[in-house]
């Protein structure tokens, strides 16, 4: 069973897909950095989308910018899906201890577009709350990033070298993966 752990977020999705006992990365970040463009590795992809500005523009027309980018976010997701063929997903919930944050907003609306995305397909997905991640990955509920990303290099040990990307989302989205594993005991 080919299955795949997404850290959504609208600046740099996160996602991991186990493929036979190997494990491909993807990263789907709002803007591509001059590091990004010279990364090359042959298990991590960078699918990066046209992130639309919201500057200087009325309500209504930041609004629709918003849903455009949530759209091409999940357009992504939907080629990774589509080219690993894959037949379950576990991704990261909404942090509702993010309360007063303007973002939380539409990174319920990236959570929740996405799950339609995957019901529309016929994928079975699980939602794991981000405290229950960080329980299961490190046994502890308020694990820092930095934590996480040391962890998960320990299981991974060719991503200790990786460098001028950001890996964090890359790591939620292993242990999201592993999540799912673990549960069906695949």
């Amino acid at each position: 069973m080919v299955v795949m752990g997404i850290d959504p977020s609208i600046n740099c999705t996160g996602v991991c897909v186990s493929l036979n006992d190997e494990y491909i990365y993807n990263i789907i970040p709002s803007k591509m950095t001059k590091k990004m463009s010279n990364f090359k590795h042959p298990r991590i992809n960078i699918l990066s989308y046209n992130k639309l500005e919201m500057n200087d523009l009325e309500y209504s027309d930041k609004e629709y910018n918003k849903v455009q980018n949530l759209v091409q976010i999940c357009n992504k997701l939907e080629e990774i899906i589509d080219k690993f063929s894959v037949q379950l997903v576990c991704m990261e919930g909404v942090s509702y201890g993010s309360v007063g944050s303007a973002a939380l907003v539409d990174l319920a609306g990236l959570n929740f577009m996405i799950r339609y995305m995957l019901s529309k397909k016929g994928i079975k997905f699980i939602i794991v709350s981000p405290t229950s991640l960080k329980k299961f990955a490190v046994a502890n509920g308020s694990a820092t990033k930095d934590l996480m990303v040391y962890a998960w290099h320990e299981l991974d040990q060719e991503m200790k070298t990786i460098k001028d990307i950001k890996v964090d989302d890359l790591a939620d989205a292993y242990f999201l993966m592993q999540y799912a594993l673990n549960k069906y005991e695949i």
